[in-house]
């Protein structure tokens, strides 16, 4: 994607209300589709058609990490601590991701970092996620190699892992987001920290991110709001964006 479609997309966003919409407009189909489960008794548990879980192997690992029905198999990529194609390790706090593109036997999937001050298994402090773009570059006691959130991207070919890019940097708490009709992933901070007085800056954003990482990545839209962000939702026919807040015990 161009810098120009990639800066269009977003001012189109923003340029049709970005819509935040408001829980009271949904409450109404929500209750309905409550009374419709307690009628159909839909809420009830049923067996699975696919028959009973058991425990199966990773096909890359030969570990268990997951319960399956029989006939179903998994494989498991990009575990914190392998190494990138920049030499970096891969960072740790897994979080939201999405396929943002497929194009031939390639898929490109940005997955979020939900960290901010990570360290290894040893204790030793990791670093800032080495990308084009870095919102952050701040050090100090809290953060003594920078701070260790964003989004990292996978590209699969055939379905194997072929490559690990970093795609942003200098972010924190990079818990949840969503993709784009146009094939990018916002990232969003779950956070308000403001880290001006050690020289940084305020955090609480979302960030627009490429699978390649575009230097445009570190720019925060500013317009989505400044707050403990979760989730996004983009409406592909009217671009009306959806955005969740998780401030524990006050917002929804």
């Amino acid at each position: 994607m161009s810098n120009t479609s990639l800066t269009m997309s977003r001012r189109s966003i923003l340029r049709s209300g970005a819509a935040f919409a408001g829980v009271a407009s949904l409450a109404a189909p929500f209750r309905a589709f409550a009374q419709l489960q307690s009628v159909t008794g839909f809420d009830a548990p049923i067996a699975s058609p696919y028959g009973p879980l058991s425990p199966v192997n990773d096909l890359n690992t030969g570990l268990p990490l997951l319960q399956l029905p029989p006939g179903f198999s998994y494989r498991s990529f990009g575990w914190s601590g392998d190494m990138m194609n920049n030499g970096q390790p891969t960072p740790y706090s897994h979080d939201g991701m999405s396929v943002v593109e497929e194009r031939g036997p390639l898929t490109m999937l940005i997955r979020n970092h939900e960290s901010s001050n990570a360290r290894d298994l040893t204790g030793e402090p990791l670093s800032v996620i080495d990308a084009r773009g870095v919102y952050d570059d701040v050090r100090g006691d809290l953060a003594p190699n920078g701070l260790t959130g964003g989004t990292t991207t996978l590209v699969l070919r055939n379905g194997e892992l072929y490559k690990t890019l970093p795609s942003i940097g200098g972010t924190i708490v990079n818990c949840a987001g969503g993709p784009t009709p146009w094939g990018t992933w916002l990232t969003c901070e779950e956070t308000t920290t403001d880290l001006r007085e050690l020289g940084g800056k305020k955090h609480g954003y979302v960030f627009e991110v490429e699978w390649n990482g575009h230097p445009l990545a570190a720019k925060p839209i500013v317009g989505m709001g400044r707050m403990a962000h979760e989730a996004v939702a983009v409406d592909p026919y009217t671009g009306d964006v959806y955005l969740t807040e998780d401030r524990r015990n006050v917002s929804g």
